[in-house]
């Protein structure tokens, strides 16, 4: 959209953090951003998004996963985007500090449900329908945060590599199980989660798990790492299967439809909004 067509919007809602960012990412002006920056430098979401920018450098980054780790202490996410920046930077040390950090805390949380309906909510009043604005806001929004916890997985197995070369087999398990837990971060999909979120969960703990003994036990139930990959091999079919379904049967839905598919996507996930469709407009 153009500055114009939010401006309104803005003003309804009084320039706030929250409307700010969403004029940002449904316009791509950057001094949208800024402000909010300068304005709210407290606001977790605006530290997400500070810290997550492709032209910031390492020290603006630095200063916003701080920022962001301050004003959501309880929320992993903060400290594992901050072991990122800290592995990018050589240093190590912090970064295990960061990961054992997050290990403790009770929340994962990457506001993409609060960006989402922010999103559609520029979009309706700029006049898009309320199919559209639902439509528009969970496709166009990007999720820089799946590429980074990639990243991050990376640089885990790279130290666990790093510490089986030295002889330390226990620092080396303890780094893979870090990175295997942040994939069923995301892989244990919640309401509100895209389907491709699940999906880099999915990528993240095959990661962690290969640079495992195959025939090793993984987990309480007496699972080995061998059966842990083939079923997430199988799940990993499944909604790929679920998704081309999905994406066949879009055509046919009616504009009432997609507001209620949408609204199950946020309420229960992508998974089962598509389940919900392929129900109704499947094959009888």
């Amino acid at each position: 959209m153009t500055a114009g067509q939010v401006e309104s919007y803005l003003k309804e809602n009084q320039r706030s953090a929250a409307s700010l960012l969403a004029a940002f990412r449904t316009t791509g002006d950057q001094a949208l951003l800024e402000e909010a920056m300068q304005k709210f430098p407290n606001d977790p979401q605006v530290a997400f998004e500070a810290a997550c920018k492709k032209d910031g450098s390492h020290e603006d980054q630095r200063q916003w996963f701080d920022a962001l780790k301050q004003s959501a202490p309880q929320n992993a996410l903060a400290y594992y985007l901050s072991a990122l920046n800290y592995f990018k930077s050589c240093q190590p040390d912090q970064a295990v500090q960061d990961l054992i950090s997050a290990s403790s805390k009770p929340q994962f949380q990457d506001y993409t449900l609060e960006r989402v309906q922010d999103d559609e909510e520029a979009y309706r009043s700029a006049g898009y329908s309320v199919a559209e604005a639902k439509t528009v806001s969970a496709f166009a929004l990007l999720l820089p945060q799946l590429a980074q916890m990639k990243e991050l997985s990376r640089n885990l197995t790279a130290l666990a590599d790093y510490y089986r070369q030295a002889g330390d087999q226990t620092s080396a398990q303890a780094a893979l199980q870090m990175a295997a837990n942040l994939g069923q971060r995301y892989s244990n999909v919640s309401p509100g989660e895209a389907e491709i979120s699940q999906l880099v969960g999915i990528a993240i703990e095959r990661i962690a798990l290969n640079a495992m003994d195959a025939n090793s036990p993984y987990g309480s139930d007496g699972q080995t790492v061998k059966g842990r990959l083939d079923q997430l091999d199988q799940q990993k079919a499944e909604l790929r299967q679920l998704a081309d379904q999905t994406e066949a049967l879009l055509p046919k839905m009616t504009e009432q439809d997609w507001i209620s598919y949408k609204d199950r996507w946020r309420n229960f996930g992508e998974e089962a909004a598509g389940r919900w469709l392929i129900n109704k407009y499947g094959e009888k």
